[in-house]
């Protein structure tokens, strides 16, 4: 249920920014979707050896990456959600770095395309934070369904019980 105040303000700056990470953090995914199975493809080509192995390993966490980026971002970016934030932060942080450090700077891709995963990142990241840092002071922070009230009266009603 949307309010008609300017703390719930459907379209409010915060809410659009973090909408575009969102989108970003999607389109991010949606390349390593496709990275995954350029790398799958690449190690069916190999001997089943160790390093076919490893291709395939690559391929699969490319696969989960993208999985969870596009999940947090269309989920709880999308509603600039904390977590939200923080799991794509780390998750696609950690996907992008590794490929930065152990492929694109030693030459192994080209800077173009490899470049454009990475600059999705940023991109990202810098609209999410943006809408994070421009919230609404009655803004969620926490996972959608979760209501710190209702939490509290539980924990009031639990400490009641004890001895």
């Amino acid at each position: 249920m949307f309010l008609a105040s300017d703390e719930s303000d459907f379209m409010n700056t915060s809410n659009t920014t973090s909408k575009i990470g969102a989108v970003f953090y999607t389109i991010w995914a949606c390349l390593h979707f496709v990275a995954a199975y350029s790398v799958y493809v690449l190690g069916r080509s190999l001997h089943s050896s160790v390093a076919q192995g490893r291709i395939f390993q690559d391929a699969w966490n490319l696969l989960i990456f993208s999985i969870i980026a596009i999940s947090v971002a269309l989920t709880l970016n999308w509603r600039n959600s904390v977590w939200g934030y923080w799991l794509n932060f780390v998750t696609v942080g950690i996907a992008d770095t590794g490929f930065i450090f152990f492929v694109l700077v030693p030459g192994y891709a080209p800077v173009w395309p490899g470049i454009l995963g990475p600059v999705f990142w940023v991109l990202a990241t810098i609209f999410s934070t943006i809408a994070l840092l421009t919230r609404t002071k009655g803004a969620t922070t926490e996972l959608p369904g979760h209501d710190t009230a209702v939490i509290a009266h539980h924990l009031r009603s639990f400490e009641e019980m004890q001895p």
